[in-house]
């Protein structure tokens, strides 16, 4: 039976929002922060995602030499979304089906709008992984090295 509830948020990730969990998985491994090696055989789109996103990430403390695969996942993903968006541009959502008459009998729908749609979530849900949509965001804490932990004080409080 695989794991219950939600997967847990990374540490640096609760670091970043202040949380004080985030100094519980005192054991937990620590990659370098940086902008891991671009893959050579990344198309242009993927590479023109990777080359916007990542220092972004690095700036963000958030990308890590480690994350180097969940990275090119994302580019990659990205890059097949829009090459998907691309052949719904040029062809259409729908395409007629035909009867032995020539007759149209109904439309198809593409299969580039399942295509653009799986990806688009892909993608979505990839950006929510590395902080960079909104509501990921709103929930990071930029500069959490400066923030007091309210809890350890209430801590102290109750202790002292």
């Amino acid at each position: 039976m695989g794991k219950r509830g939600p997967k847990p948020t990374p540490t640096a990730m609760l670091k970043l929002r202040g949380s004080w969990r985030g100094d519980i998985n005192k054991n937990e491994p620590e990659a370098e922060v940086g902008i891991p090696e671009c893959p050579k055989h990344l198309d242009g789109y993927a590479k023109d995602c990777w080359d916007e996103l990542a220092p972004m990430l690095v700036n963000m403390k958030i990308l890590t030499v480690a994350d180097g695969k969940a990275f090119e996942l994302l580019c990659t993903t990205f890059s097949n979304w829009k090459r998907s968006e691309e052949m719904l541009n040029k062809h259409g959502d729908v395409y007629p089906i035909r009867d032995s008459n020539n007759q149209v009998k109904y439309l198809q729908q593409s299969p580039y709008v399942a295509m653009a749609r799986n990806f688009g979530k892909a993608f979505k849900d990839m950006l929510c992984e590395f902080g960079l949509t909104p509501s990921a965001r709103s929930r990071v804490i930029a500069s959490a090295d400066n923030q007091s932990n309210k809890a350890d004080e209430r801590m102290k409080y109750l202790s002292g």
